[in-house]
């Protein structure tokens, strides 16, 4: 992506909005195919240039890795169908490479997983999850959310309620859910009545406004929420997928919640996937028959599952986790040489400032010497 500047906040996706009034024919330009590509951007008259974001954090091995493509179509060649079968018993059946990826996840983190297509889907999922557990042990009083402002967590009409930092009013006159309580960081646990809230959604690390990541004190007080009964939901949408040197950004905090929501990279960005998931303490509470009415038809995605294994499959095969310092030690030395200041930053995440030239940087987490070549000419 090319520009001065990338921030993502309400006046940029005013200026978004403005550019693009709405999918009609005749009233966009059409970016077209490029003259080439390479791994981390296109060539234009010859010059390489970077994708400053990698597609909003999906690619963040970049765009060349065909070995994920060619390893899911292989796949889909010998089981085609998406992952869910109903048979005339009406039983919901899976494929093996389905429990496969669960049962990985499951052995790096001991949570359980719901496999969606979209982060909004995974958010929406979570919350309805954390309903149906508060409703199973008895808690039917409670029936209200609690998320922070300046926080984004999709753009369903419940997800937008929850958190519309990087939205424009984009639902008119549907007005946004009344059950939703949205509360500033620095707000005190005290001053609020928890015995009704189902649960709190919260960012890994909010990026729709300044990129900072929430303060010890604040997560010791959500800490201290969870302790009153109310589940914790870690929106790890953006955050995660290898961005903070663990494939979980969740991992990083100093809190273990009850469900968390992944998606984006959690593919490399190759094919959509987004998972939900939960905690043996949710599992626990759940009916051994639970009626699960959360979902689409592809909601168990076969492409998006063989490219997440193939992906973790990456990650251990070419030990790129381990080179997370280093990629970030290089961010640093070049952001300080070119006189940017860096205004926050999470993991290979970055807001860097320097007079009034501000950009928004996704760092690819296996960047090479040649990425950190471009990056400074960008930089100019």
């Amino acid at each position: 992506m090319e520009g001065n500047s990338i921030h993502h906040n309400r006046e940029t996706t005013l200026d978004i909005m403005k550019t693009f009034p709405g999918l009609i024919s005749g009233e966009q330009n059409s970016v077209g195919r490029p003259e080439n590509h390479w791994q981390y951007g296109n060539i234009v008259n010859g010059i390489k240039k970077i994708d400053t974001v990698l597609h909003f954090g999906c690619f963040v091995l970049g765009y060349q890795r065909t070995d994920i493509v060619d390893y899911v179509c292989e796949n889909m060649k010998i089981k085609p169908e998406v992952a869910e079968s109903f048979y005339c018993d009406d039983k919901l059946k899976l494929n093996d490479i389905t429990w496969s990826l669960a049962e990985r996840l499951h052995n790096m983190t001991r949570f359980k997983s719901i496999f969606a297509l979209s982060g909004s889907d995974a958010n929406e999922g979570a919350v309805k999850l954390a309903s149906a557990y508060q409703k199973q042990i008895g808690q039917t009083n409670r029936h209200r959310i609690v998320s922070f402002e300046n926080s984004y967590h999709g753009s369903t009409l419940l997800n937008y309620s929850m958190g519309d930092s990087m939205m424009l009013d984009p639902f008119y006159n549907l007005r946004p859910y009344d059950s939703i309580t949205r509360l500033p960081r620095d707000f005190a646990v005290g001053d609020h009545d928890w015995s009704d809230v189902i649960c709190v959604m919260v960012e890994t690390c909010p990026y729709g406004d300044g990129l900072k990541p929430s303060s010890p004190e604040f997560w010791a007080k959500v800490k201290e929420i969870q302790q009153q009964g109310v589940l914790i939901i870690v929106d790890d949408i953006f955050i995660g997928g290898g961005k903070t040197g663990t494939v979980f950004g969740w991992q990083t905090l100093p809190i273990v919640p009850d469900i968390t929501t992944q998606a984006k990279a959690i593919t490399a960005g190759y094919f959509p996937l987004s998972i939900t998931m939960y905690s043996e303490k949710i599992a626990d509470a759940l009916p051994d028959k639970f009626n699960w009415d959360h979902g689409f038809t592809y909601s168990f995605s076969l492409p998006g599952i063989l490219s997440c294994n193939k992906y973790l499959d990456i990650l251990e095969q070419e030990n790129i986790l381990q080179q997370h310092k280093s990629v970030v030690d290089k961010a640093h030395a070049i952001f300080a040489a070119k006189e940017y200041k860096v205004l926050g930053e999470c993991g290979t995440i970055f807001q860097i400032k320097r007079k009034k030239d501000k950009h928004f940087l996704v760092l690819p987490i296996n960047a090479t010497d040649e990425y950190f070549s471009v990056l400074k000419e960008y930089l100019q």
